[in-house]
């Protein structure tokens, strides 16, 4: 199992980006796009036949779902009884990353952990049925998803170059913002929005968590986890401790949290942690 976590020193209050939110009716799902599932030619390299699929925001034919899609990666997310990821796949080779349901992301405050979305009460975890889906219930403390919006990527820089380049133009793509509140009486005020970014012509998806605190209450954030991601083994070894075993190949992963001065990425990256799964137990 994979995390990403923010630095572990505590923080002692807890601040977020001042992001405005429109509600978005029920409705709204029916505006998107219906998804049509579609895979590359077999032996198709992107780095040598650009894919033209632009990236998208779309909701499945029966409107339980929201997926997203630039024909390279392929994200599906189950909208109810509370959001959940069931699949990550790479549509070069049609590789399925996930074996199990977990939270978007978590939450620590004033010491105490909560989920961001997710589904509980799937039955095995070495693999995920898609009828399990309509079985699967919301953690009663779990932040639940309330709204979301969608949209063409917006550059964070408006850049001009200056030199030779093979490509001027800005980057574009689609995003997706999720947003969450707690059905706790003690964390009324607190919204959370989990934001993806779907890059053209790329299998990059960028995702980060905002938090904002409406409320008149102070909270200390002690943590966050920014992905949690129940991924198929790269291989089942019956020996040796997790940390001597082959993380999976199918993901690359890099955050703008990195310390300690190395010129290498895996020494510098503080963040990034593979892990053994507690829930997993089928499995040696």
């Amino acid at each position: 199992m994979m995390r990403f976590f923010s630095t572990p020193r505590l923080r002692p209050a807890l601040v977020a980006a001042a992001l405005a939110f429109i509600s978005v009716p029920s409705r709204a799902q029916n505006d998107l796009p219906v998804y049509h599932p579609r895979s590359l030619p077999a032996g198709t390299d992107w780095l040598v036949t650009p894919v033209t699929t632009k990236a998208g925001v779309y909701r499945s034919q029966d409107g339980r779902d929201l997926i997203l899609d630039n024909g390279l990666v392929h994200r599906a997310f189950r909208l109810g009884p509370n959001l959940a990821c069931y699949s990550y796949q790479n549509l070069t080779n049609g590789q399925e990353l996930l074996r199990a349901l977990k939270p978007e992301g978590r939450l620590t405050l004033d010491g105490t952990a909560y989920n961001v979305g997710g589904l509980l009460g799937q039955p095995e975890m070495a693999y995920l049925l898609p009828a399990w889906l309509d079985t699967l219930h919301a953690g009663s403390t779990d932040f639940r998803l309330v709204s979301y919006t969608s949209g063409p990527l917006r550059p964070y820089l408006h850049w001009r170059t200056r030199t030779w380049t093979g490509n001027p133009g800005q980057p574009t793509g689609a995003e997706l913002s999720l947003r969450f509140t707690s059905p706790l009486p003690a964390l009324q005020g607190l919204e959370v929005t989990v934001h993806y970014e779907l890059y053209d012509g790329l299998p990059l998806l960028v995702k980060w968590l905002s938090l904002e605190n409406r409320g008149g209450r102070v909270f200390r954030l002690d943590r966050v986890a920014h992905e949690i991601l129940g991924l198929v083994e790269e291989e089942s070894a019956v020996v040796g401790t997790p940390e001597q075993m082959k993380k999976q190949h199918g993901i690359y992963v890099e955050t703008n949290y990195a310390f300690n001065n190395a010129m290498r990425y895996d020494i510098s990256d503080q963040t990034t942690h593979w892990l053994p799964d507690p829930s997993y137990t089928s499995q040696v």
